[in-house]
């Protein structure tokens, strides 16, 4: 019981530290995320160590939750799957929110990401083409962010409702139609144009 107390404990002073760095980057404080979470300081401190090791562990959480989404939405073709992705939409706000404010930066920490990025991206692109996969990789985690962190732009100019899903099969469909489709296994391609309500016109 104690353990699970613990994890709960971890997780609830995660979510807050999420929040509190997407909101105020490294003026976040200590005390602020602890007053969010509803735990002591001294908690934090026993569970994380400093601030920099409550950073890094809210980056360690980013980089596993896109690897866990990868992994289950590509290779068990699990963005298929409705209940895939309301899970999805119910925990990325968060996640993106942390990475908007980080990506902003070139820090450390922003640059751990998005290097854990760009090699989770490769282990999926075919290793022969006219460029290095490493910056065919890199490329491709600069744009699909860049379609996560702009959602709203993407929804006003595409008249859609803001903060919903309800514009993503456009999206995921428009994205499709620009992308190489060499890029993954006909298998994958062709259920990522079935997820996206039509089919593929070339």
């Amino acid at each position: 019981m104690s353990d699970q107390r613990n994890r709960n404990g971890r997780d609830r002073i995660r979510e807050a530290a999420l929040v509190s760095f997407a909101e105020q980057g490294d003026a976040a404080s200590i005390r602020q995320i602890a007053r969010a979470a509803g735990v002591s300081p001294a908690l934090i401190q026993h569970h994380f160590g400093t601030k920099d090791d409550l950073r890094a562990a809210c980056d360690e959480y980013v980089v596993s939750y896109f690897t866990d989404r990868v992994t289950s939405g590509l290779d068990d073709l699990g963005f298929t799957d409705p209940a895939y992705l309301a899970e999805v939409y119910r925990s990325a706000p968060v996640v993106l929110a942390y990475l908007k404010r980080l990506l902003l930066e070139d820090t450390p920490h922003a640059r751990y990401v998005f290097d854990a990025l760009v090699a989770l991206t490769e282990r999926y692109l075919p290793p022969e083409g006219a460029s290095p996969v490493r910056d065919r990789a890199a490329v491709l985690v600069a744009m699909k962010l860049g379609v996560m962190l702009l959602r709203p732009h993407l929804h006003r100019t595409l008249g859609l409702a803001d903060a919903t899903p309800a514009g993503d099969p456009r999206l995921s469909a428009a994205q499709l139609d620009l992308l190489n489709p060499d890029l993954v296994s006909p298998e994958v391609m062709a259920a990522a144009w079935k997820a996206a309500g039509t089919e593929a016109t070339a």
